[in-house]
C-alpha cells in the first residue's frame, strides 16, 4: 500500500509539473520574455522532463533577448562563445555580454572578465579583466567574490599587489556564501597566518566545511597520491596525481610525468610523459624539466636532440633545491657531451666533448652518483677528456662498486684479476654439477654391472666348457 501510495504521489507530482511547463511555455508563446528565457533554461540542460535541446533553448532566448531581458543576453553571449547551440562567434558573443553586462548583470561582468584575462578574440588583459572582476563582486556575484580574493592572494606584478588582508575579506565573504573552494582557502590563511592571526582550530574548521561542501583540492589530491606512493600502490597514486595535475598543481604534474615516462601505476606513455613535463615546468615545477630533458635526450616523446636536453638540465640545476636533483642533471649533462649530437633528428652536427663529460660526471660523482662515478672511470682508464690514470678509474670503479654498480665491479675484476672467493664463486658450481654427473654416471654403470651378473645370458654356458660327467 505504501508503495502505491509514493507512486500515486509521484504521479501526481508528475502530472503538475506538466501543466505548469505548459503554462509556462504558453506566456513565452505569448511574448513574455521571463517566461521565454526560463524555458530557453529547461531546454538547455533538460529540466523537469523538457527535452533537452541546446538549438530550441538558444531560440528562446533570442526571443527573450530581443525585449532586453539581460538574463537571456547572458545565456546568447555564453553560446556564442562556446560553441554551443549556435555557431561559435566570439565577438557576437562578447557583444551579447556587453548588453547584459550594462544592465547591470554580475554574471556577464564575470564572463567578460574571463574574456579579457584569456584573451578570447581581443587583446589579453589582466587590468580590464581585474575591472570587471571588482564590478562584479560589487554587484554580488559570489564566484567573482572568490576569484579576487584568490588573485590579492598571490598578486599579480603590475595589476594587482599581494595583500594578504584584502583576499582574507574576500575570502570569508566568499565562504560565508557557500563557495567551498573559499572555505579551504580561508581554511590555509588561518593555518598560516595570512591575513589573519593563526589560528590552527579555525582553520580545522573551515577545511571541514569545505569538505562536507564537497571540495576536493588540489593539495589534497596530491598528498593522497604521495601517501599511496608510500604504500607503493602506484596505480591509486597516479590517480591521484592525474586528479591534482589537471587542477594545475605543479608538483603533481611533475609527479605524473615520471610515472608515464618509466610506466608506474599506468602504461609508459613518453608522449603523455612529455606533454605534463612541459606542463609542470609551466606551472612553475622545475624539478620536472629532468623529465623534459630526458624526452630530448633519448627521442621520447619528441625529437633526440642533445643540444636542447643540456639546455633543459642546465635549467633544471638552476631551479631546484633538491642536491639529488641536481647531480642526476649533471650526470645527464655529461651523458649528453660525450654523444654529441651526431644523430639523425638535427642538422647541425656538434662532436662530442669527452672533456666536458668529464666535468660533469665529477661534479656528479662528488655528489654520489654511481652512474657517473662508473663513468668518469672509464673516461680515466681510456685517457678520454682527461689524462690516462689507473689508479684514478680503479678508485672511482672502487666506490661506484661500493654503491652497488655492477658495471663497476666487473671493471674492477677485469683490472685486478678474479680473487681465489670470485673465481670459487664461478667455478665451484660448474664443479659440483660435473662432480653430481660423475656420481650419476658411475652409479648407473655400477647398477648395470650387477644386473649384466644376473642375466641369463651370463648365465648360459659357452661351447668351450667340457660336458658335464655321466651320471653314475
Amino acid at each position: 500500500c505504501e508503495q502505491l501510495n509514493m507512486a500515486g504521489q509521484a504521479a501526481k507530482k508528475q502530472s503538475s509539473e506538466k501543466q505548469e511547463i505548459e503554462k509556462l511555455r504558453k506566456k513565452a508563446e505569448a511574448g513574455d520574455a521571463v517566461a521565454q528565457n526560463q524555458m530557453g533554461d529547461l531546454h538547455w540542460d533538460g529540466l523537469q522532463g523538457v527535452e533537452k535541446n541546446q538549438e530550441t533553448a538558444f531560440e528562446w532566448f533570442s526571443k527573450a533577448a530581443e525585449q532586453g531581458n539581460a538574463d537571456a543576453e547572458y545565456s546568447m553571449g555564453f553560446a556564442f562563445l562556446s560553441g554551443q547551440g549556435a555557431g561559435r562567434d566570439l565577438e557576437q558573443g562578447r557583444t551579447m555580454l556587453h548588453r547584459a553586462a550594462e544592465k547591470g548583470h554580475a554574471k556577464s561582468m564575470r564572463q567578460l572578465a574571463q574574456v579579457h584575462f584569456s584573451g578570447m578574440g581581443v587583446p589579453q588583459s589582466t587590468a580590464k579583466a581585474v575591472e570587471l572582476w571588482s564590478q562584479a563582486a560589487s554587484a554580488g556575484d559570489v564566484d567573482s567574490i572568490a576569484i579576487l580574493g584568490k588573485l590579492y592572494s598571490v598578486g599579480i606584478p603590475g595589476t594587482i599587489e599581494q595583500d594578504h588582508a584584502k583576499a582574507f575579506e574576500l575570502l570569508k565573504k566568499a565562504a560565508a556564501s557557500g563557495d567551498s573552494n573559499s572555505m579551504h582557502l580561508l581554511g590555509q590563511a588561518y593555518e598560516h597566518g595570512k591575513g589573519c592571526s593563526a589560528n590552527e582550530k579555525e582553520a580545522m574548521q573551515w577545511y571541514a566545511r569545505a569538505d562536507a561542501k564537497g571540495y576536493v583540492s588540489a593539495d589534497s589530491h596530491h598528498m593522497l597520491g604521495i601517501n599511496f606512493y608510500k604504500q607503493k600502490k602506484m596505480g591509486e597514486a597516479a590517480k591521484c596525481f592525474m586528479a591534482a595535475a589537471r587542477a594545475r598543481h605543479p608538483v603533481a604534474a611533475g609527479n605524473i610525468a615520471r610515472f608515464f615516462y618509466w610506466g608506474r601505476g599506468v602504461e609508459q606513455d613518453y608522449n603523455m610523459a612529455f606533454h605534463w613535463a612541459n606542463e609542470a615546468v609551466k606551472l612553475g615545477e622545475t624539478d620536472a624539466a629532468q623529465t623534459v630533458a630526458m624526452c630530448h635526450e633519448y627521442g621520447n616523446g619528441t625529437a633526440a636532440d642533445h643540444q636542447i636536453a643540456m639546455q633543459w638540465y642546465l635549467f633544471c640545476i638552476q631551479g631546484t633545491e633538491e642536491e639529488n636533483m641536481k647531480a642526476q642533471c649533471m650526470d645527464g649533462l655529461g651523458r649528453c657531451a660525450y654523444k654529441g649530437s651526431n644523430h639523425d633528428y638535427v642538422q647541425d652536427k656538434v662532436p662530442e666533448d669527452f672533456s666536458q663529460a668529464a666535468y660533469w660526471w665529477g661534479r656528479a660523482a662528488e655528489l654520489g652518483v654511481k652512474d657517473a662515478m662508473n663513468r668518469l672511470a672509464k673516461l680515466h682508464y681510456r685517457g678520454r677528456g682527461v689524462p690516462k690514470d689507473v689508479v684514478k678509474a680503479k678508485e672511482l670503479w672502487g666506490r661506484a662498486a661500493a654503491k652497488g654498480c655492477e658495471e663497476a665491479k666487473e671493471s674492477l675484476r677485469d683490472l685486478e684479476g678474479y680473487s681465489v672467493v670470485d673465481k670459487l664463486k664461478v667455478w665451484l658450481p660448474t664443479l659440483l654439477v660435473a662432480l653430481l654427473l660423475i656420481i650419476i654416471v658411475a652409479y648407473f654403470a655400477i647398477q648395470y654391472h650387477e644386473m649384466s651378473k644376473d642375466s641369463w645370458f651370463a648365465k648360459m654356458p659357452s661351447e668351450d666348457a667340457p660336458d658335464e660327467p655321466p651320471s653314475s
